[in-house]
């Protein structure tokens, strides 16, 4: 497990990575990056394609939103948070920290 250097992304979108073999999506949420699992805790499917809006994202699939930066779900639906990675923006890169 390391450190890895990516570039960084537009605002309120997101980008799938793989990342030490772990699928990682690296968010851009009011213009702070956040790392979380590429994973929704509910029924085991990808967030890429989930709205991100105002610190969260939502599942495509029933609408879960986690919050990028603690990983903690809103709602009924699971109670189980996402793995969150530590970021840090450095110029024109973003550091995901895998370790």
């Amino acid at each position: 497990m390391r450190d890895h250097e990516v570039d960084r992304i537009p605002e309120n979108s997101s980008s799938p990575l793989e990342l030490d073999g772990i699928k990682v999506l690296l968010c851009n949420s009011r213009g702070t990056h956040y790392a979380i699992a590429n994973n929704c805790t509910h029924q085991d499917t990808p967030l890429e394609k989930g709205r991100i809006r105002n610190g969260y994202v939502s599942c495509p699939l029933h609408g879960v939103r986690f919050n990028l930066e603690t990983g903690e779900p809103m709602g009924e639906l699971t109670r189980t948070a996402v793995q969150t990675y530590p970021v840090t923006e450095a110029g024109e890169k973003v550091i995901i920290s895998m370790g």
